[in-house]
């Protein structure tokens, strides 16, 4: 009887620490993946790059724009409550050059519709605008340029050139046929460009012309 009892305990003894040797084996296993799991975590890289619009790339291939301090922005803008056929937004890492927006619609009414009911609460300031109105809208400067179907927006850090960076998108392929042109250097009153009636001979693009294709013969 003595020795059936020693061996019940013996075969308990063994049963329990062959148990606790599973269990820790099943904890090694488990904290092990982990490791491995956040090992290959930190090896990802977000490369935006990869998703920025053609337009985008030649646009910082033309302003030599690091890439990879480009972000993409998918906050909601007000033109976006007309439903865009095409959104396009990227935040610059840069002190002059800070962002770029470009909607664009199927049709002018929509892209017509979008402009002008966005002028009724524009800017920081949420004030309504009128065309030709010369007003202080925001501390950052802008550039607004409307088209038949597409407006592109251009916000600014410091003091710019209009003429300068409305040749540069023309250069990427935007065209010169521009209904509106609105801006605002920073804490300044907007100014409008009228290029409606003529838009290929406004004071943007004929102001100044000989001074831009200067600095561009000086990059080169």
């Amino acid at each position: 009887m003595k020795n059936y009892l020693y061996l019940i305990t013996i075969l308990l003894i063994f049963s329990c620490s062959s148990e606790q040797e599973k269990v820790v084996g099943l904890d090694e296993i488990v904290s092990g993946s982990k490791e491995n799991k956040e090992e290959k975590d930190t090896t990802v890289v977000n490369d935006t790059t990869q998703k920025l619009s053609f337009f985008v790339n030649r646009l910082c291939d033309s302003l030599k724009i690091n890439k990879e301090t480009t972000f993409i922005d998918s906050t909601f803008d007000f033109p976006e409550r007309f439903h865009p056929l095409k959104t396009d937004k990227v935040n610059f890492n840069l002190p002059d050059l800070l962002a770029y927006k470009h909607w664009k619609w199927t049709d002018s009414i929509k892209a017509n519709q979008a402009f002008f009911n966005w002028l009724d609460q524009f800017g920081e300031r949420k004030i309504s605008l009128i065309v030709g109105d010369e007003v202080f809208v925001s501390k950052k400067g802008f550039l607004v340029l409307v088209q038949d179907k597409s407006v592109v927006y251009l916000e600014f850090g410091r003091t710019f050139k209009p003429e300068f960076y409305l040749h540069k998108l023309t250069d990427c392929g935007f065209g010169k046929h521009w209904k509106y042109i609105l801006y605002q250097q920073p804490v300044k009153k907007t100014i409008w460009v009228d290029c409606i009636s003529d838009t290929t001979n406004c004071p943007l693009y004929t102001t100044d012309l000989k001074a831009f294709k200067s600095t561009q013969k000086l990059k080169k």
